[in-house]
C-alpha cells in the first residue's frame, strides 16, 4: 500500500534540519530517542554492530558508547540529517544515505536494529520489518519506537469538525498511525520472537494549535500522505484552533496534545532462547488447580 510520498518526506526532513532553530523543536524526539537508547543499556551484552533506520539528528546514537556497541551505521534517507548527526566519541560509526524501505544490508550481518519515531512514515512496513529480520544474525535485536494510533487525536479531530463545518467534508491532515496490536501482528509476522510491546502517552502543552502545527512541521512531523490537501483553508485553521480550545483547553489557557508512543523489542529466534512449553506437556490437570491452591481439600 502506497499511502505516504516518500520523497515529500525526505524533503520535510531536509528542511526541518537546515532551519537555524532546529535544536528548538528536537525536545519530543531526543526524549524518546534517549528512553530507546536506555533500553538498549537494559540488555546486558556488547552489540558488535549497530543500525539505527531514520537517525535523524542522532536522537539515539548519541546516547550509545562503547560499552554498549563496539560500532554503528547511521541511516536516514536526508544527507542533511545525516550531516548533522551526533555521534558517539568511543564508537566507530558510518553514516550512509538509505531509504528504511530498501536496506542495503548483507544477510546475518548485524546484531542489533534501532529505530526511532521514523518508522511510521514507512509505506510497506511488512517488507521492512522482514528485511530487519533477514539482515540481523540469530539471536539479534530490534528495538524501536514508533506514534500510535492515539497520536494528536485532539488536532485531528478538531480539524475534522472545522472543515466538515465549512467546506462540508474533510481532508486528512493527519497521517495514519499503527495500533499496538497490529504492530505485534507484523512484527510476528516477519518471525520476531519474544516480543515486547509499551504504550505509553507524552502530552506537551502548547499556547494554541497555531503553535502546535508549527512545531510539528519544525519536527518534520508535517503531513506527507498521498492524499493530503494541498493547503488548509484560513478559516478552517481559525475554527480547529477555537473548537480545539473550546474541547481541550485547560484552565491555564494552553491546549495539550498526545503523543502516543509504541515501544518495542522483537528478537530473531537462536536455538538457545526460552521457548514456551509443548502443547500438552503439562502435568497436571486444570480441574485440580483448586486442591493444589488449598492444601485442605487435598484427600
Amino acid at each position: 500500500m502506497n499511502v505516504f510520498d516518500r520523497n515529500a518526506k525526505t524533503r520535510h526532513r531536509t528542511l526541518a534540519a537546515q532551519d537555524k532553530e532546529a535544536d528548538v523543536y528536537d525536545y519530543l524526539k531526543s526524549e524518546v530517542g534517549y528512553r530507546l537508547a536506555d533500553r538498549v543499556y537494559d540488555i546486558k551484552r556488547k552489540f558488535t554492530r549497530a543500525v539505527e533506520l531514520g537517525c535523524g539528528r542522532g536522537y539515539v546514537s548519541h546516547h550509545l558508547d562503547s560499552e554498549a556497541v563496539e560500532s554503528l551505521v547511521l541511516c536516514d534517507s536526508s544527507l542533511e540529517c545525516l550531516m548533522q548527526c551526533k555521534v558517539p566519541q568511543d564508537v566507530p560509526t558510518t553514516k550512509l544515505l538509505v531509504d528504511e524501505e530498501f536496506l542495503p544490508f548483507a544477510e546475518n550481518s548485524v546484531e542489533i536494529f534501532l529505530s526511532s519515531l521514523s518508522l511510521h512514515w514507512v509505506n510497506n512496513l511488512p517488507s521492512t520489518f522482514k528485511q530487519v529480520w533477514n539482515v540481523l544474525k540469530q539471536d539479534g535485536a530490534f528495538l524501536g519506537c514508533v506514534f500510535g494510533g492515539e497520536t494528536l487525536y485532539q488536532l485531528r479531530g478538531s480539524l475534522q469538525l472545522a472543515e466538515t463545518e465549512r467546506e462540508g467534508g474533510f481532508g486528512a491532515h493527519i497521517s495514519p498511525f499503527v495500533q499496538p496490536t497490529d504492530l505485534a501482528a507484523l512484527l510476528n509476522q516477519a518471525g520476531f520472537v519474544l516480543l515486547t510491546i509499551d504504550s505509553d502517552e507524552m502530552t506537551v502543552n502548547y499556547p494554541t494549535a497555531f503553535h502546535l502545527m508549527a512545531d510539528l512541521k519544525g519536527m518534520a512531523e508535517n503531513n506527507a500522505t498521498w492524499k493530503r490537501k494541498p493547503h488548509l483553508h484560513r478559516d478552517s485553521m481559525v475554527a480547529a484552533a477555537a473548537i480545539y480550545q473550546q474541547l481541550y483547553g485547560k484552565e491555564d489557557g494552553t491546549i495539550p496534545a498526545t503523543f502516543h508512543i509504541l515501544s518495542f523489542i522483537g528478537w530473531k529466534p537462536h536455538p538457545s532462547q526460552a521457548k514456551p512449553a509443548k502443547r500438552g506437556s503439562q502435568t497436571v490437570s486444570l480441574k485440580d488447580l483448586g486442591s493444589l491452591l488449598d492444601p485442605a481439600k487435598k484427600t
